[in-house]
């Protein structure tokens, strides 16, 4: 029986193993398989009484469905379609999907065009011919008995993607060198187009008869055929924390380039771990030891604790048994958090891969491309800027922290959303140009935008959530306020015609109410603009000392009561102003209407 302690980032997780389970590390008495290990989640140093004794190595290949209308080889609407998503087991199959003779396969022309997105945003080498082939294995849930993939002709290779460190609002200089340290480049070996499988479930039965219990397995063929990208990279990942924060930064950029939902939770985005030690003292040697393939991962605290569990079970393997690790695919128990043996890990030969004789070589030409004489054409219209681009260029142009710039770059939609309120504010307010009122202008959007505007879509989105149960990755995507709206509020802050108050519940009206409508007319509906004009303003001093007379009067002796009949006078005229009057000059008027009526009170 395992037990794993719950960490926090950078600490280390414990493994003890009781002689009722030791059938997962061969040879092991059960004294030795109480022995100590610790792996750092960090660092990926795994530890024998704290002594380090292996180093953790990861490639990953993550499967991502591609986030097209239907299947790779068919004209059949995949399960993920919105219109789709829940249909009936077995309710989305065409004859193809299912190998029933006499149907061909045409390949999609949006997965291909999807395919080359993700391979240009991880700066992949672009194959402008790649090639199918048949990759034979048996499952249940495969009725061809061979996937179509493209193993050998993929159509993009030579990769990598920047992991950067998690970010936090504040950080001292420990903090940013330590994050510095923590950024690591991981390559991209290949990037393949394939079909995906269906879904099989197994449950357990039980005999009303005899009261035994049995196993019944159910496939459904909705996902079988689904446009797949499959992309491999090299074992560069050092731990499990860092393989946590490639399949996040994977899933957020294949969100940001709409390629694909990045749900994890319904198999959209699914993840195999290989994982390999090596001796501590030892410089790296690809293949030291033999990898083992943990299939099918469908979360990321899933990621982290396979591999944590298999770079310890394969420390023990080796030190008790003086033995190098067995090539083999296992599979991840989430409730015991142990790795499962499935079979041994097959190489080429066992697949048996040949090519695909039914589909012809994919050539990126103007077809394919719709329309575009190259890659370089189709990509300057589709790809969207990317994450690392647009942090960088907020931070530049705009002097954006890097917290508040990553939080933006992160949303495609709110980048959107913000470029659009900046460049309607600075127009407004800014004929010409003024970077110091440039910078504020920004700063300002950034703030309503990251903080008011976000805690408002949240909030419609949990009400949502509990009632349909959808979730927002991208929540600009789903903002009620357009960017155009945001920078009139700002406008109007910054003008002087409404206060930070008001612009607050002008925005939640525009988002909850008004929708769609003017944020001035808005303003003007609801009451939300500050007095402004002098007269106005000492009309309404006046007021407000003849309602106060005693304080009036206290005013008029002077001494030390005339701040705070001044303070107190000061929040009667904006309390009578119903909070609208302008702060700075209401004390203006309020100063120049107290020396009309109390001259030379100091």
């Amino acid at each position: 029986m395992m037990r794993l302690a719950c960490p926090r980032h950078g600490c280390s997780r414990r493994l003890y193993l009781r002689s009722t389970r030791v059938s997962q590390l061969p040879s092991l008495q059960a004294q030795s398989a109480r022995s100590l290990w610790t792996v750092h989640s960090e660092t990926g140093i795994v530890s024998w009484k704290k002594e380090p004794r292996f180093q953790t190595i990861i490639g990953l290949e993550i499967h991502c469905q591609l986030d097209i209308p239907t299947k790779l080889f068919s004209s059949y609407p995949t399960s993920n379609n919105t219109t789709t998503s829940t249909a009936k087991p077995n309710s989305l199959v065409h004859p193809f999907d299912v190998a029933v003779p006499g149907f061909l396969p045409h390949a999609s022309q949006e997965a291909v065009q999807a395919a080359i997105l993700t391979a240009a945003a991880l700066q992949c080498q672009i194959n402008t011919t790649s090639r199918f082939e048949r990759k034979h294995y048996h499952y249940a849930d495969l009725p061809f008995g061979y996937q179509v993939t493209q193993q050998r002709w993929p159509i993009a290779q030579n990769g990598s993607i920047t992991i950067m460190a998690p970010h936090t609002k504040k950080k001292n200089k420990k903090q940013q060198q330590q994050s510095s340290s923590q950024q690591i480049e991981v390559g991209i070996d290949r990037i393949q187009l394939e079909q995906d499988t269906g879904k099989t479930t197994t449950s357990l039965t039980r005999n009303h008869n005899n009261g035994s219990w049995s196993t019944r397995s159910l496939v459904d063929f909705n996902r079988a055929g689904a446009a797949l990208v499959e992309i491999v990279m090299n074992p560069d990942i050092r731990s499990s924390q860092q393989a946590v924060r490639t399949v996040e930064t994977m899933r957020q950029l294949l969100q940001h380039i709409g390629t694909c939902d990045g749900k994890m939770e319904e198999g959209s985005l699914r993840v195999d771990l290989n994982v390999s030690i090596q001796p501590i003292d030892t410089t790296f040697v690809p293949n030291l030891q033999n990898r083992v393939e943990v299939k099918n991962l469908n979360s990321l605290r899933q990621v982290q604790q396979a591999a944590e569990y298999e770079a310890m079970r394969q420390a023990m393997l080796v030190t008790e048994s003086t033995m190098v690790t067995f090539q083999e695919t296992r599979t991840f128990h989430v409730k015991s958090g142990q790795t499962v043996l499935i079979r041994s890990k097959e190489g080429d030969e066992d697949y048996r891969f040949m090519p695909e004789p039914d589909l012809p070589p994919i050539v990126l030409d103007e077809t394919v491309l719709g329309g575009h004489n190259s890659v370089l054409d189709y990509l300057a219209e589709y790809l969207p800027e990317l994450p690392d681009a647009a942090r960088e260029r907020l931070a530049q142009e705009y002097q954006l922290d890097e917290y508040t710039a990553h939080v933006i770059a992160g949303d495609p939609p709110a980048i959107r959303i913000f470029d659009q309120a900046v460049v309607t504010a600075q127009t407004a307010l800014l004929p010409d140009d003024n970077s110091s009122s440039s910078r504020e202008i920004a700063q300002t959007v950034a703030k309503f935008l990251c903080n008011d505007l976000f805690a408002l879509i949240r909030d419609e989105e949990d009400r949502r959530r509990a009632y349909e149960g959808a979730v927002a990755d991208n929540i600009g995507e789903y903002s009620n306020i357009t960017g155009p709206q945001l920078g009139e509020i700002v406008v109007l802050l910054l003008n002087g015609t409404i206060s930070t108050t008001m612009a607050k519940k002008l925005l939640a009206l525009l988002y909850q109410e008004e929708l769609g409508q003017s944020p001035l007319g808005v303003a003007k509906r609801h009451g939300l603009q500050l007095i402004s004009d002098h007269q106005t303003l000492e009309r309404l001093c006046h007021e407000t000392l003849e309602q106060n007379p005693e304080q009036l009067e206290q005013y008029r002796r002077g001494g030390k009561h005339v701040a705070k009949m001044k303070k107190f006078l000061v929040g009667k005229a904006m309390s009578h102003s119903r909070g609208n009057a302008h702060p700075e000059r209401l004390h203006e008027a309020l100063e120049a209407v107290l020396e009309e009526v109390a001259p030379g009170v100091q």
